[in-house]
């Protein structure tokens, strides 16, 4: 089973290489808290954390 990895950069969660949001390849094992953005044009939670894509994120990376 592939472990997720966090980009350092948007914060979105993968099992590849490279992020999925910002094309990113500074991605991390160490992060914390998952958040899933659906629909990120109504929610509230992914305006407060500055998503403006679908896809999953860490709250915390480091």
């Amino acid at each position: 089973m592939a472990k997720w990895k966090a980009c350092r950069n948007c914060k979105a969660l993968t099992t590849e290489n490279r992020c999925p949001i910002c094309g990113s390849d500074d991605l991390t094992y160490n992060w914390e808290g998952i958040v899933a953005i659906t629909d990120p044009l109504r929610s509230q939670l992914a305006k407060m954390l500055g998503h403006e894509k679908v896809g999953m994120y860490a709250l915390r990376v480091w």
